[in-house]
């Protein structure tokens, strides 16, 4: 077995991301029993029949693998690709994902990960969602990342990929979990994105590079996703919804799991309505989470309570005051050159942070007269 003990520090831990036949629990089980691959390799059959999870065939199959394996890939591959091995021991690797009982014994990770004490905080939701709920993923991702918090997504089309756009907006610091290699983009459509979050934070994934994403990889990726951090916020989900198992996943880990309501009228509310009634948390603001979390975050950024209008833009400044003085349908408004889809996400936006009230017909009006930006 001299080859499982290179030079390489990175060799012991690729040959043991190769076992895939021993599946992420029984892993990051040996890594916690006997601290490094090097131990593991060097176990008897009576020491691993001592940890939870084995029997004589699995631990049979284990000491004969061990002098053989090759690596999952071999280190100059990682070094071509500009991606580095971030194992279980290591500082950089997160540290509420060590936490779980299926953490992946290594990240392949293109980027950094070390964002000091900063809590991190998960955004998924539909792929094919609604224009209303790409907007409120990115205030939420602006907005959290501002407050100091890294938004973590799988770049995924539609909620995910607004959520690291606003991370980046904040000019905050954001984490694609993939599941595929780090070095394959997928979608394709989403690689200027990726591009722009390698500046400012990470691509990471458990799969080599070179590794083609694959429809059973998606589910399992997920734990990684809720597991490394404090907690879940699904923004739109229908009722069969990939984000639905990052929340059970969220809960499975004694993480909190948050959740934006919806219309009931909404196949993509049918997700985060079933997660309210379960026990998620409601939100409609930012600011609930960042008070929510307030020791975890920098003492200037946590949100004092509000109420008072210096957060909105001018496009909303420009829809309230249109709705200050009287009563306005919904008609007139799109009589006054609003884009149907665009009016509609303001609305709910604005009906979500109290400025205002929906009456009877279709009808809108501030709940307060709003001055004009100047």
């Amino acid at each position: 077995m001299a080859d499982v003990f290179s030079a390489d520090r990175r060799l012991p831990w690729l040959k043991l991301a190769a076992m895939n036949w021993l599946g992420a629990t029984l892993a990051a089980g040996l890594i916690k029993e006997f601290e490094t691959p090097q131990r593991a390799f060097r176990a008897t059959k009576s020491d691993l029949l001592a940890i939870k999870g084995w029997d004589m065939r699995r631990a049979e199959r284990f000491v004969a693998e061990a002098a053989r394996i090759e690596p999952v890939c071999p280190p100059e591959v990682l070094d071509r690709k500009d991606v580095r091995l971030v194992t279980f021991n290591d500082e950089e690797y997160p540290a509420l994902l060590r936490e779980i009982p299926d953490s992946p014994v290594a990240l392949f990770v293109r980027g950094r990960l070390d964002f000091g004490n900063a809590p991190a905080i998960a955004i998924v939701g539909a792929r094919n969602g609604t224009q209303m709920g790409y907007d409120i993923a990115r205030d939420f991702g602006c907005r959290l990342a501002k407050a100091g918090f890294v938004v973590v997504s799988g770049l995924a089309l539609g909620i995910d990929t607004y959520a690291h756009r606003g991370a980046l907006e904040a000019d905050g610091h954001t984490v694609a979990v993939l599941a595929n290699g780090p070095d394959v983009v997928y979608p394709r459509g989403n690689l200027k994105i990726r591009d722009a979050i390698l500046k400012k934070g990470a691509v990471i994934s458990e799969y080599a590079p070179g590794t083609i994403a694959r429809p059973w990889f998606f589910p399992v990726r997920n734990r990684i996703i809720s597991g490394m951090c404090v907690a879940t916020l699904v923004v739109e989900a229908s009722a069969r919804s990939g984000s639905l198992i990052t929340a059970r996943l969220a809960g499975e880990q004694n993480r909190e799991i948050f959740a934006i309501p919806g219309s009931i009228k909404s196949s993509t509310s049918e997700g985060t309505l079933s997660l309210l009634q379960d026990g998620g948390i409601l939100v409609t603001d930012p600011d609930e989470i960042i008070r929510y979390y307030s020791a975890l975050l920098p003492e200037k950024t946590v949100a004092p309570e509000k109420n008072h209008e210096d957060d909105l833009t001018d496009e909303e400044q420009k829809l309230l005051s249109q709705l200050a003085s009287e009563p306005v349908s919904l008609d007139r408004l799109l009589e006054n050159g609003w884009q149907r889809e665009r009016l509609f996400s303001l609305l709910l936006q604005l009906e979500m942070r109290d400025y205002v009230i929906k009456l009877t017909g279709s009808n809108y009006q501030a709940r307060k007269k709003v001055n004009e930006k100047r």
